[in-house]
């Protein structure tokens, strides 16, 4: 996708500087200010901020890979040894409680820096239960809820180029927990024409 790759020490260094900013240890917290990261960093530079596949879930977006280095699941299974020791020196969770150490910041621009700083400016102080409510306002997600509630199916591929949508007008959840104000709020033809010169690009 646009030449880039994830990188895992990359995403160490973005959940460390996320834990240290918003002192949040839940793993579906952190989570969730990833993905509100990364629709920042897509939003306003055209590209993600870590290359991560979401899935939309019950409870909202989830970065694929991420959430694979968090709980060892099949991404960390086929790293290399090399990764998987680092990974084991810097990311612990324990149920669901996590603990990131410092890897550094040197693969975090000054975009990606701005983005992990809005997600928290903007989402920080929510509960990890009400921070997957207002994931579920984003028609990334949105697209799916019908699916998913009926239980026909537990994850659905979301797709970068529905990040540059808005939630409908008067959502409920950007009500309940924003004052009826999207932090993301942007000209509407500016997002557009951003989605599809995104879509040359991949």
């Amino acid at each position: 996708m646009h030449g880039a790759k994830f990188s895992v020490r990359k995403t160490l260094q973005a959940l460390y500087y996320l834990q240290r900013k918003s002192n949040i240890s839940d793993k579906l917290a952190l989570l969730k200010l990833v993905f509100f990261a990364d629709r920042y960093h897509i939003r306003n530079y055209g590209i993600s901020m870590l290359q991560d596949n979401y899935c939309a879930m019950n409870l909202g977006p989830v970065c694929s890979k991420t959430y694979d280095l968090i709980k060892k699941g099949l991404y960390y299974d086929g790293l290399t040894e090399d990764a998987k020791k680092l990974v084991d020196a810097s990311l612990f969770c324990n149920r669901d409680v996590v603990d990131v150490k410092d890897t550094g910041d040197d693969l975090l621009s000054v975009s990606d820096k701005e983005a992990l700083d809005f997600s928290v400016e903007n989402f920080g102080s929510f509960s990890a239960y009400q921070l997957s409510e207002i994931t579920h306002a984003y028609p990334e997600w949105s697209r799916f809820h019908e699916i998913l509630d009926s239980h026909i199916s537990s994850s659905e591929e979301m797709d970068y180029a529905d990040f540059f949508g808005d939630p409908e007008k008067g959502n409920c959840y950007i009500e309940k927990y924003l004052a009826g104000k999207d932090p993301f709020a942007d000209d509407v033809s500016v997002m557009n024409a951003m989605r599809e010169e995104y879509k040359q690009g991949i």
